[in-house]
């Protein structure tokens, strides 16, 4: 389908992990949205589909699958692991996942608040605030000189259209590269 992709097979192990890297993360934020690709991010998991943020939580659990969403700089990351037996149902609900989902303006906000405490506690802390320093220094106004978490300004500020916005730039189909082991 156009996607490039690794598989190596081991039919010894019960299990497949997966990862997923979608090029571009954090750095494709404009500077007055900065932290919209992390807190769509974050809000991967928060439903999907017609599952609410806990019947996905349970739908995860009860496959006994693991699901990681993290925004860097040049990527979005998706890391999955599930047993091997449940596969088709754990694709399927990433799938939903990546593909369809819910951003409830509830499940925002409480990662919005969530974020914005570490900004909070990032602001306090001499190592975040000694690479952010080099960082702007170093990179000026490149996304490289400033946090893809945002500011408590950007991040505050950010709508659920911004979300949108950010899924769709970052998640795009001509970005995506797949690796999978089991």
């Amino acid at each position: 389908g156009g996607i490039t992709a690794w598989l190596v097979e081991d039919h010894n192990i019960p299990f497949t992990a997966m990862e997923i890297q979608f090029r571009g993360g954090t750095s494709l934020d404009t500077p007055d949205k900065r932290g919209a690709v992390n807190l769509m991010t974050a809000t991967l998991e928060e439903g999907a589909g017609e599952l609410d943020s806990q019947g996905f939580a349970e739908a995860r659990d009860a496959l006994a699958a693991e699901f990681s969403f993290d925004a860097g700089a040049d990527s979005v990351g998706v890391s999955v692991r599930f047993l091997t037996e449940n596969r088709d149902q754990a694709v399927d609900l990433l799938r939903q996942a990546l593909v369809n989902p819910r951003f409830d303006q509830g499940a925002i906000d409480r990662v919005r608040e969530q974020v914005l405490s570490i900004l909070r506690s990032n602001e306090k802390d001499p190592d975040t605030i000694a690479s952010d320093t080099f960082d702007a220094l170093a990179f000026g106004d490149h996304p490289y000189g400033s946090s893809g978490d945002g500011t408590l300004e950007t991040v505050a500020a950010l709508t659920r259209d911004d979300i949108l916005a950010a899924h769709q730039g970052a998640l795009a189909r001509d970005r995506v590269y797949v690796a999978v082991a089991g």
